[in-house]
């Protein structure tokens, strides 16, 4: 056993000189306690207690707009921080892994207070099939299964769909993002969901134009509907 042992430590020894263990934010090399993201980077990361806060920003800023149960975000966005390099390198670098330390984390801060308890199916925003296929993935899909797990509910990416091809987000402001995003989703046997409680997750909220189309499009569409919003990060 002992010589087992051994043995193993020094093939994962090998392998860690040949493929290196990177955190996924720096970029710097795990130590063996360390796990996907670095001591240093983790202690940088903090999160956002939304969920426990009776004066919630992603809460009040989407129920003005539509009828949600809950919402709550993991953590504040900052464009020079290192959930910026997270978000980019999950969304446009298709670093996978990145979406499980984000439900990983998920199921720490929020399974704890059983915010979500009540919820039927985890629903992604949706990628237009052109985009899904110029990307060739939609970033919240690990992100989505590892919850499915930790939630104990369905992870499902063909309830709401994205028909309409819209223009990119990044640049528009409020009024320009709710116009591009009207009416561009819609829902596949909205029969077959009728008064369940969906959780609609995404990667950030700005305006939150995006995700309250979606929530409305699923809360006209399909009768006695519940929607409850979980995204990664927002902009304060």
């Amino acid at each position: 056993m002992f010589l087992i042992k051994q043995l193993k430590r020094g093939y994962n020894d090998v392998l860690n000189i040949l493929y290196p263990r990177l955190c996924l934010s720096c970029n710097n090399v795990l130590h063996d306690t360390e796990y996907n993201i670095c001591h240093n980077c983790l202690a940088n990361l903090h999160l956002t207690n939304f969920d426990i806060k009776q004066n919630n920003p992603v809460y009040n800023r989407l129920s003005a707009i539509v009828n949600i149960e809950k919402a709550t975000t993991l953590f504040v966005f900052d464009k020079t921080g290192i959930i910026q390099e997270l978000i980019h390198k999950l969304k446009y670098k298709n670093h996978q892994k990145i979406g499980k330390f984000f439900a990983e984390t998920a199921r720490n801060y929020l399974t704890e207070n059983n915010f979500f308890n009540d919820v039927d199916y985890v629903v992604p925003v949706p990628l237009h099939p052109k985009k899904l296929q110029q990307r060739g993935y939609n970033q919240m899909t690990e992100f989505g299964k590892n919850l499915e797990n930790y939630f104990g509910v369905p992870y499902v990416e063909n309830i709401l769909m994205r028909h309409i091809y819209t223009d990119s987000q990044t640049k528009k402001n409020a009024f320009e993002r709710r116009e591009n995003v009207n009416k561009a989703f819609k829902i596949n046997n909205p029969e077959k969901y009728v008064a369940k409680h969906f959780v609609i997750i995404d990667d950030v909220i700005t305006t939150g134009a995006t995700i309250e189309a979606c929530a409305e499009t699923i809360l006209n569409n399909i009768a006695g509907a519940k929607v409850s919003i979980l995204a990664l990060t927002m902009v304060l």
